[in-house]
């Protein structure tokens, strides 16, 4: 419990991200590109555990709106119970870019932290760079097509047109641009709050070992990330586990 916080404030919903060297099982690529349109806006509220101890620590709410054109989403995440005693924390991700023939591409990712200066990373894709701005700090990474943000990625793998993994691209974050690998770890049915659901599981996993995230796509929703599992260079792990789906909803705060 004592790490929960502090946790959730390294890593705060993270998704720095992706790809591998696993063959991808045809029929769920075959599933995935058949499915239903991704839904123009709803939103998913999860569930954060610490670690597999069963302990919840806090709670996610994610919604998104798109247009076909444009897309918007936002990740809340906030602690809860005993953890919200010891530690009243909320971090608020934002992504917003266009939608293309090829999936997603961010324009602009956002942090806003409770008692810190807002943080972002501006998408050139002209000019080939990603500018992250937190406070006085500055940097800058190269960007090529395909390359996501920590929140669009899990949206991203299951776009029509998107690249099937395995691949390898650039997962953004307010921090760092980490290369990544994305593997295709096939089918598993997992037992979640929402209830017991197929799904399609992915694993993302930066080179140097800073990202280690698992995403689990769910078949009979859309495909949508119903569970996100993250774990830092400590082994400290937080599982964000769907209990609450809602689909055609407006997403508060979205440009509609």
């Amino acid at each position: 419990m004592r790490c929960g916080a502090r946790w959730l404030a390294g890593c705060g919903l993270v998704l720095s991200l992706l790809i591998g060297a696993v063959q991808a099982n045809p029929a769920m690529s075959e599933a995935i590109e058949s499915a239903a349109p991704w839904p123009t806006q709803g939103r998913i509220i999860y569930r954060i555990y610490h670690g597999d101890s069963g302990i919840q620590i806090g709670r996610t709410t994610h919604t998104w709106w798109h247009d076909a054109d444009r897309y918007w989403m936002e990740s809340l995440v906030e602690t809860t119970g005993l953890a919200a005693l010891l530690k009243d924390f909320r971090y608020q991700q934002r992504s917003e870019g266009s939608v293309t023939a090829q999936g997603l591409r961010p324009e602009r990712f956002s942090v806003d932290q409770r008692g810190k200066p807002p943080q972002e990373a501006l998408f050139d894709w002209v000019g080939g760079q990603v500018r992250i701005n937190r406070g006085d700090s500055k940097r800058q990474a190269p960007l090529v097509a395909g390359d996501q943000d920590i929140l669009s990625i899990a949206h991203q793998l299951s776009q029509p047109g998107a690249p099937q993994a395995p691949v390898v691209l650039t997962v953004v974050n307010n921090k760092s641009a980490a290369v990544a690998k994305v593997r295709d770890m096939g089918e598993a049915t997992v037992r979640l709050p929402l209830g017991q659901m197929r799904t399609r599981h992915f694993s993302v996993r930066s080179d140097d070992g800073n990202v280690k995230i698992e995403i689990w796509l769910a078949a009979g929703q859309h495909w949508l990330p119903v569970r996100i599992r993250i774990e830092n260079r400590k082994g400290e792990i937080l599982d964000q586990q769907a209990e609450h789906l809602v689909l055609g909803e407006p997403a508060q705060g979205n440009p509609s």
